[in-house]
């Protein structure tokens, strides 16, 4: 097989507004990959709300990859992807966010360039064989990529309080490339890599709340991401010397994992060699803190810790998976959530001999 790399598509910003492009369907793909370049500018925040984390990637609010017209393979947000990508290859995307931290006004003639890339991986990462699951797009009616837009005032946080226009996208594009796989032997099946995303609201603090999964495949790894106001936080399963807050993962009496979540998120930083995040107050790129932390609001559960596929989390004989997670509502927020971000695995289908 021969590696193709090749430029598919721009697309240009219109603000909540959903863009469709058809993918090509000629080979197998690795990867697709994505850089958003803005050139924008704010008025003054009143109550100065700061620029959220990775934005500007905010204006890419989703992004799903669909095959034959049904089949969603992919269906992400873009700040998410970011953050998962720097999980998943131990870097972290570029991203040159300047000036985007608080809510000052940058006026017009001050308009600033912010530049932030993600990649939608097909090829599975940190595994013996990335290639088992590679998509195979020859065999296709259909493979698109549908963008939906946000605005500019996304890539800020709620107390964002502008005192005239607010945030102006002046022009922005997505520029869509892709690493494929050319010459893959006919006949040569391989697993779906599937990416989604699975919303719980946190109403109150409780010791039980539970989020029911999907049974039936394969789970390489699963992504817990907790926010409140605009920004990721670990308040939400907090670590310290009074709370000891934890995550567990079972079917029925089964306990597949059970970890506190505060050692989860220092063991991360670890098995994925998280750098350095940037202040989560600030979405400059250069902002870093001071202490060594792990990736703030980010709980990686991880199944195949030696790459190979087999060792994943099989669910085809389960009744039933839920996530337990004891939580705490952090005071005065309405707007506490935990977004499950799970790899899922789709065998081929087997063909009668």
């Amino acid at each position: 097989m021969k590696i193709l790399e090749r430029e598919i598509s721009a697309i240009t910003y219109a603000a909540n507004q959903t863009r469709t492009i058809q993918l090509p369907r000629n080979y197998a793909y690795r990867c697709i990959n994505l850089l958003l370049i803005a050139d924008m500018y704010r008025e003054a925040g009143a109550t100065l709300g700061t620029g959220k984390d990775s934005a500007p990637a905010q204006l890419v609010k989703n992004i799903m990859i669909r095959a034959n017209g049904r089949d969603v393979i992919k269906n992400i947000d873009m700040e998410s992807l970011h953050r998962i990508n720097q999980l998943a290859h131990g870097t972290r995307p570029v991203i040159d966010a300047p000036m985007w931290g608080g809510g000052a006004a940058i006026v017009v003639g001050n308009k600033v360039v912010q530049v932030v890339s993600a990649r939608i991986d097909f090829e599975m990462w940190r595994s013996v064989r990335p290639i088992d699951t590679l998509l195979d797009s020859a065999g296709l009616a259909t493979l698109e990529m549908i963008i939906t837009w946000g605005t500019g005032n996304d890539t800020m946080t709620p107390d964002y309080d502008p005192a005239g226009a607010g945030v102006t996208v002046a022009d922005a594009q997505l520029f869509v490339s892709s690493v494929e796989e050319v010459g893959v032997p006919e006949g040569t099946q391989f697993m779906m890599n599937k990416e989604y995303m699975i919303r719980s609201q946190v109403t109150a603090t409780s010791n039980r709340h539970q989020i029911q999964l999907p049974v039936g495949n394969l789970y390489r790894w699963l992504i817990l991401k907790c926010h409140s106001v605009g920004l990721n936080v670990c308040s939400i399963l907090p670590f310290t010397l009074a709370l000891q807050n934890t995550i567990t993962l079972q079917a029925g009496t089964e306990v597949f994992k059970y970890r506190m979540a505060g050692a989860l998120n220092a063991d991360n930083r670890l098995d994925y060699m998280i750098e350095v995040p940037e202040l989560l107050a600030s979405a400059a790129a250069l902002n870093h803190r001071l202490l060594e932390n792990g990736l703030e609001g980010y709980y990686v559960l991880e199944f195949c810790k030696d790459g190979r596929l087999t060792e994943c989390l099989d669910t085809s004989r389960l009744s039933s998976l839920e996530l337990i997670l004891d939580v705490v509502l952090p005071a005065g927020s309405t707007d506490a959530f935990i977004d499950i971000y799970p790899c899922e695995l789709i065998r081929p289908p087997v063909i009668a001999a």
